[in-house]
């Protein structure tokens, strides 16, 4: 990646030596974050039984989740079903209809991915190995309402394995745009699943942490939490413009069209438009789009797709992007929006991509061809909510 890293470590006093700090930027230094390392189920049992996941949940996360009826009247996963802010709270609105006060062009973040980097290899215990069962959460909390807005959440029986080779974890969020002012808060609590017994179980890292973010020309930023097990990384990338977020709501194949994802297939987005190397073909570098679905996440390497309705099951659905005119002088927007759909084959892959324009609120609909096959997205679109809306609806 272009960007500089900026590192977290065990414990950094930010705002106590600012001049150091800037002068560590300047050589591509590693900072920007105060971390502290917390038992795993220390914040878990208070703060994710009263913390409610936002709006906008992917059908991972709905089957991550079981009633409270099944848990004893408590919610099963520990608050991170539902919550206060939707990233379509002001999709339905004209744009003359929607109230200032509570929105915010301030600066916004693109998460594009999260991996396990490297695993110490060397320790007598507990010894880690290629692949790893991966399961717990990954959150960020913001000034919007502080509460987790989730990343990546897996229960023990629906664990991720990853390999050294393709070490990213399926991301399903974040619920809604996530605002960059300060406080941002990020936490990362993810464990090994041993063997049958939970008790078999290991911590692989559980950090949190403040995260500023230097200047990089280009907004793109690798956040690293580590410990003496593993390293990991955050990839991120910063929206510096006034940003709205858009919600796909259905990406699917037309009817009397034949689908194109036989051998699987993949559904990307990037805004501003950027190539993307495709995951695993030159190794674990970190991609530079947003990744909404991907077979290879997937039961089995198949494409989640309904047989009836054709619709695919996004693992992610909400994206942040800038808003940008074509001219000085001109209200006009640019096409800032760019959807890859590709499908995969023995032979190699194809692909369709569609320029999108994007809207400040109201849903939009495309379509694009992709090897004879017609594929339709729905888009719907919402100015980003600020902390005011939230004071007004707590008080």
């Amino acid at each position: 990646m272009a960007a500089r890293d900026g590192k977290i470590g065990e414990r950094m006093e930010v705002e106590e030596d600012k001049t150091s700090i800037e002068s560590m930027a300047d050589r591509g230094g590693h900072v920007d974050a105060e971390m502290t390392e917390f038992k795993y189920g220390e914040v878990a049992d208070e703060e994710l039984h009263k913390d409610k996941m936002n709006g906008g949940k992917s059908n991972q996360q709905i089957k991550n989740k079981t009633t409270p009826e099944e848990n004893g009247g408590k919610e099963a996963d520990g608050g991170l079903s539902g919550g206060l802010v939707s990233p379509m709270h002001f999709t339905h609105y004209t744009p003359r209809q929607v109230p200032s006060d509570y929105t915010t062009r301030g600066i916004t973040l693109q998460i594009f991915s999260f991996k396990i980097a490297n695993i110490s290899l060397d320790l007598e215990w507990p010894l880690l190995q290629w692949p790893l069962k991966v399961y717990g959460v990954v959150a960020a909390r913001d000034n919007v309402d502080r509460k987790r807005n989730v990343l990546f959440h897996r229960q023990r029986d629906n664990f991720q394995e990853i390999t050294q080779e393709d070490p990213f974890l399926c991301l399903t969020g974040p619920s809604r745009a996530i605002s960059a002012e300060s406080p941002l808060e990020f936490e990362v609590q993810l464990k090994i699943k041993g063997g049958h017994a939970e008790s078999e179980d290991s911590v692989l890292i559980n950090r949190k942490g403040h995260f500023g973010g230097y200047h990089t020309d280009n907004g793109l930023y690798t956040v690293t939490f580590d410990n003496c097990l593993c390293t990991a990384e955050l990839s991120l990338q910063k929206l510096y413009r006034g940003a709205v977020q858009a919600t796909f709501l259905r990406v699917g194949i037309v009817k009397g069209s034949q689908s194109p994802f036989s051998y699987g297939g993949r559904v990307a987005c990037s805004s501003p438009p950027q190539e993307d190397v495709v995951r695993g073909s030159e190794g674990p570098a970190a991609p530079t789009q947003v990744v909404l679905l991907d077979s290879r996440d997937c039961a089995g390497g198949k494409m989640a797709i309904g047989e009836e309705d054709g619709y695919l099951d996004l693992s992610r659905h909400v994206v942040s992007l800038e808003l940008r005119t074509v001219s000085e002088d001109s209200e006009e927007l640019e096409e800032t929006l760019k959807v890859v759909v590709e499908a995969y084959s023995p032979g190699g892959s194809v692909q369709a991509a569609v320029m999108v324009r994007p809207q400040y609120c109201g849903i939009s609909k495309h379509k694009c061809d992709l090897n004879g096959s017609k594929v339709k997205i729905t888009i719907a679109w919402s100015p980003i909510i600020s902390s005011a809306f939230t004071k007004k609806v707590i008080l």
